[in-house]
């Protein structure tokens, strides 16, 4: 056993059996390690982008430990021509190790991962003969194992230094947002799934259209040979009246096209200030650092694009739309910006060039929304592992394809999000009632509510639109 502690780390003798095919007969190896190898503990000073101190103590005591180890096999093996390979292939192997640990800092990018390339060749030439290979052909495979499975496990830790500590993402971005390699790692691992394309035929129809053309353009861009040539991405324009899937669509587009998310609110650009122009420049950072290609979405982004003239050249609002028209312009060969609004009519007209693509987003109609329906009753009340059996059972009988296609002609008006909120308000109130079933008197009031909410809710936007005019006018 293996006692990493003040005193000496190891006094004892290694046994390994090696045993060979009939031709060649059974000997015993020994690695005589009786020699301690202390490390001398120290304090150790994070000071970041310096790593320089980290570890080097412990990288040097590792590297002893190898090279001893390496040594003394190769001694008891008797032969003067493995002893020299040995020792050359796995004296680079302590050496790289030693200085890997004891010097990881910003150039090791540069520096340590060419040396274990380096490393890994000479050690493969080194090792590989014909005798090795029928005499310690696992001991060479469990070498080569190890010196791969440590150059990109270094590697990856550099990149989560790097994007986690050196480069952090902006407090802006929404939680929906996935970045990079350790993003997508962790959404495999919940076993995210692309969300369900539940649109009217004209907005999947433009889904698809835009799918293919940004997936060309990302191939394109991607070839080592169109570096100096690189397409750029086309924005896109996402209007209609809220909750009718605007993030979704621009969620799916991503997820088909396998591109970084970065999503955000044009209230988070405006209420940092002057400081907004700063978050908007780290996100196009992102975007040049991306190699997957990045899309930006801004949500609300009405807000945000207003028609100039409103606004008073010297205010934080207008230098910070200045700013992202003048990093727009044509397009972006590294990020493709998909701005969602309910009011495209009130945009900056210069910022509406900047979209080559507009897509309108209806409300469902019914074969849409019983789509919907099915998707998040099945989703929340039929789900057996939220809700018991019996309740599944009992929602399975009341919710029929004759239920369905009443609530299918209520709820005609009703938007993606509105739809959503009802069927979630039917698995509330049942919860909540003393028997914890759900029940018709359940489903007829949530469906109830959510149309008494839509209409106030026109009507509010009803007088807000008079108002604005009337505004205008004046």
């Amino acid at each position: 056993m293996l006692k990493l502690s003040r005193a000496p780390l190891l006094s004892s003798f290694f046994s390994i059996q090696l045993l060979c095919v009939s031709h060649f007969p059974a000997f015993s190896v020994k690695l005589d390690t009786s020699s301690p190898i202390k490390i001398e503990p120290g304090p150790i000073q994070l000071q970041l982008p310096d790593f320089s101190k980290v570890g080097s103590e412990l990288g040097s005591g590792i590297g002893n430990f190898f090279s001893q180890g390496a040594n003394s096999f190769a001694n008891t093996t008797n032969s003067s021509e493995y002893n020299d390979n040995v020792s050359r292939g796995m004296s680079g192997v302590a050496q790289s190790l030693g200085n890997g640990i004891g010097s990881f800092n910003r150039e090791a990018e540069l520096q340590l991962f060419p040396e274990l390339t380096s490393t890994f060749r000479s050690m493969a030439s080194s090792a590989i003969n014909p005798r090795n290979v029928f005499q310690f052909g696992g001991l060479v495979a469990l070498s080569f194992v190890i010196t791969t499975t440590g150059y990109y496990l270094t590697k990856l830790a550099w990149e989560v230094i790097t994007h986690k500590l050196l480069n952090p993402k902006p407090v802006i971005l929404l939680p929906e947002s996935k970045y990079g390699r350790w993003d997508r790692f962790k959404r495999w691992w919940k076993g995210y799934k692309t969300p369900a394309m539940i649109f009217d035929e004209s907005a999947k129809e433009r889904l698809e259209e835009i799918e293919e053309k940004t997936k060309v353009i990302r191939r394109h861009n991607k070839q080592r040979k169109n570096r100096h040539n690189k397409m750029s991405y086309d924005n896109l324009l996402l209007h209609g009246k809220p909750g009718t899937g605007k993030t979704l669509f621009a969620r799916i587009l991503s997820d088909l096209t396998n591109m970084d998310f970065i999503a955000t609110t044009a209230a988070s650009l405006l209420q940092s200030g002057i400081t907004g122009i700063k978050y908007f420049n780290d996100i196009m950072a992102m975007a040049r650092r991306s190699p997957y290609g990045l899309i930006l979405f801004i949500d609300e982004a009405d807000a945000l694009f207003v028609d100039r003239s409103a606004l008073d050249p010297s205010s934080d609002h207008y230098k910070i739309l200045s700013h992202i028209l003048a990093v727009t312009g044509d397009g972006n060969s590294n990020f493709m910006l998909i701005a969602a609004t309910n009011h495209a009519y009130i945009m900056d007209n210069a910022m509406g060039r900047r979209f080559q693509d507009r897509v309108e987003m209806p409300l469902p109609n019914n074969k849409t929304r019983e789509e919907l329906i099915n998707l998040y009753v099945e989703k929340l009340l039929f789900n057996i592992q939220n809700n018991d059996i019996k309740f599944v059972k009992t929602a399975q009988k009341l919710l029929n394809k004759t239920m369905i296609n009443e609530m299918v002609e209520k709820t005609q008006g009703l938007s993606h999000a509105e739809i959503k909120d009802m069927i979630t308000a039917m698995h509330k109130k049942a919860y909540a009632s003393k028997q914890g079933m759900i029940t018709v008197d359940h489903i007829n009031n949530a469906i109830n509510q959510a149309i008494e909410k839509h209409n106030m809710f026109e009507e509010d936007d009803s007088k807000k639109n008079t108002k604005f005019l009337l505004r205008e006018v004046s």
